[in-house]
């Protein structure tokens, strides 16, 4: 079961290839210049402003929810405006090769980037509009920050945390490194490669690493 408003939303990739296709075919008759304005708009602001206006009709509430079709999901809307840069991930990759591009595109989707991050060009950020990031921040190759872990419960029914994560000014964090939801990463800290900072864990407090302990929750 589900909501038509889940159901609207689960659509929106489908919607954002069909768009983008149109861009490039139908207004491909324009000057060179307005048919590339019109595609980079389509590909990299209609989803953030698309979810802006869906987050004041039905603001996202931090915690635990239940995915059950019954009542809509404002995380799960917010899953489905950003899939397609999941299956094209070279879209935000070309951002990241200028400097300070990919930082004011999260800052479009609503998170807080500071001054002077870097980033390398494979990083898996999985909810654009939920990180919290300080000044002069370096994140290694495959880091992976996601806010947000679903857990299957009995019947087929999910439930979903999510909270935002935070990572202070100065931090470099590892390659491969995962950061889950609700974790924070302090100041100046050093979070080495492929660790593990876990759902609502401070680093230096307590860091899981892969070859452990087998992982909870499946982040997706």
């Amino acid at each position: 079961m589900m909501t038509t408003a889940d159901r609207l939303f689960s659509y929106f990739p489908l919607l954002m290839t069909i768009v983008s296709l149109a861009a490039l075919g139908v207004f491909a008759q324009w000057p060179s210049g307005w048919s590339a304005l019109l595609l980079l708009v389509i590909l990299y602001l209609f989803p953030p402003l698309v979810l802006r206006v869906m987050l004041r009709w039905a603001p996202l509430k931090q915690g635990v929810s239940a995915i059950n079709g019954r009542t809509f999901s404002p995380w799960l809307a917010a899953h489905h405006l950003q899939a397609f840069y999941d299956a094209l991930p070279y879209l935000e990759a070309l951002l990241r090769v200028i400097p300070g591009f990919y930082s004011m595109w999260l800052r479009l989707w609503g998170s807080r980037v500071g001054y002077g991050v870097t980033w390398p060009v494979r990083i898996d950020v999985l909810d654009r509009n939920l990180i919290d990031i300080g000044n002069r921040v370096t994140f290694d190759r495959e880091v992976e920050l996601a806010a947000h872990v679903r857990q299957k419960m009995e019947g087929g029914a999910a439930r979903v945390l999510v909270r935002t994560v935070r990572v202070g000014s100065h931090a470099f964090l590892g390659a491969r490194a995962r950061i889950g939801p609700g974790a924070n990463v302090p100041h100046n800290a050093n979070v080495p490669a492929m660790a593990i900072v876990g759902v609502n864990e401070s680093f230096g407090e307590a860091v899981r690493h892969p070859e452990k302990e087998e992982a909870q929750f499946a982040i997706s």
